[in-house]
């Protein structure tokens, strides 16, 4: 039986209709199969029922993902392929697994599905996005190294003839592995690519103080460790790690796993509290400090988490977000602690002359 708006046969409906699921079938698109399952990892991890992950990408262009997590169960497996499962969740579990790995399925001209649930192995094969035969054990069971409640592999190759595109890039892959290790502390994930020869470990338990101390390695700091921050609002968490520096700058912000490139109410919220800051610091006045003055030299990483459901963005792409409330509540918590962080600290009398205007 079908859910409310699944199409009958749902493996043909994203084939026919691949941009609908994936965006396009050209680069962005393709790394979109990669980009959901990650998704799909990276809410495990929010959840505590992620083990790791490894993400492997062959000689020939196909691609392997290892996580261990909420996997699917061996006995939903086919259903899972088939798409029986797409929508049925509840929108508070995300993009998840029954979301994700059945469309990145359907795409692919073969795939090898297997998972390990308590001490056994289970395999499921597929072409043209459709499974071939039924779930079978697998004996011996393969070691696996990758840990969590359940442990799934996907091998998948693209399709060619529903895509446009079919080589991964690797830097894009590598860029996002990294991007949830930092945005997820404690998550350990290795990226390999035998077409590069690439191998990397990536573990960040420092979370994006510590990305941000790698990034700002080999420029010349202003102070010697960054501004670190962690304030929370109804059910949303909003991070921050404020680095300056005497050449360079960048503001880096996400809403989950989400890069906002246009940043959003956030970024402003830190903004404001900074001027406010000083403001408060100084007996000046808040509009006497420019954020443009403020953000010379500046790298910042800025990361709100929450339910998927609260990430509202602005315009039909998700580069700005737009959370109602968000930039006035992370200004009041983060105001004083920047105030207390900033009072005896010795970059104050720099910001000072660097973001006043008289």
């Amino acid at each position: 039986m079908n859910g409310p708006g699944v199409p009958r046969d749902f493996v043909d409906a994203v084939r026919k209709r691949p941009g609908m699921y994936v965006g396009d079938v050209g680069v962005y698109g393709l790394h979109h199969l990669v980009y959901f399952l990650l998704d799909a990892v990276f809410l495990d991890e929010r959840r505590g029922e992620c083990g790791g992950f490894e993400l492997e990408v062959d000689a020939e262009g196909g691609l392997s993902l290892v996580a261990g997590g909420n996997v699917v169960p061996p006995e939903g497996m086919l259903e899972e392929a088939e798409g029986a499962l797409f929508f049925r969740q509840p929108k508070t579990h995300g993009w998840a697994w029954a979301n994700s790995l059945p469309v990145s399925l359907a795409l692919s001209s073969r795939y090898q599905l297997d998972v390990w649930d308590q001490g056994r192995q289970w395999r499921l094969m597929g072409e043209q996005g459709r499974p071939r035969g039924g779930v079978s054990e697998v004996t011996p069971v393969e070691p696996v190294s990758v840990q969590g409640p359940r442990v799934l592999r996907v091998r998948l190759v693209p399709d060619a003839t529903v895509l446009e595109v079919t080589t991964f890039d690797s830097e894009r892959l590598s860029r996002r592995c990294r991007e949830l290790t930092y945005l997820a502390p404690g998550l350990r994930a290795r990226f390999i690519d035998h077409r590069t020869g690439e191998d990397s470990r990536l573990y960040y338990p420092g979370g994006i103080t510590e990305r941000l101390r790698e990034m700002t390695a080999d420029v010349p700091r202003r102070h010697a460790e960054p501004l670190s921050f962690d304030v929370s609002w109804e059910t949303l968490r909003v991070r921050c790690a404020l680095q300056w520096c005497e050449e360079g700058e960048g503001v880096w912000s996400y809403a989950n796993t989400v890069w906002t490139r246009k940043q959003g109410v956030h970024v402003d919220g830190v903004f404001l509290a900074l001027r406010g800051a000083l403001a408060q610091l100084t007996g000046e006045r808040v509009q006497d400090f420019l954020r443009s003055r403020l953000s010379r030299g500046l790298w910042a990483l800025v990361a709100v988490d929450g339910p998927d459901e609260r990430m509202a963005f602005k315009g039909p792409t998700k580069d700005l977000l737009a959370i109602e409330g968000l930039r006035e509540a992370v200004q009041a918590r983060l105001q004083p602690l920047l105030v207390e962080a900033l009072r005896e600290h010795p970059l104050r009398s720099w910001l000072v002359e660097q973001g006043l205007v008289l």
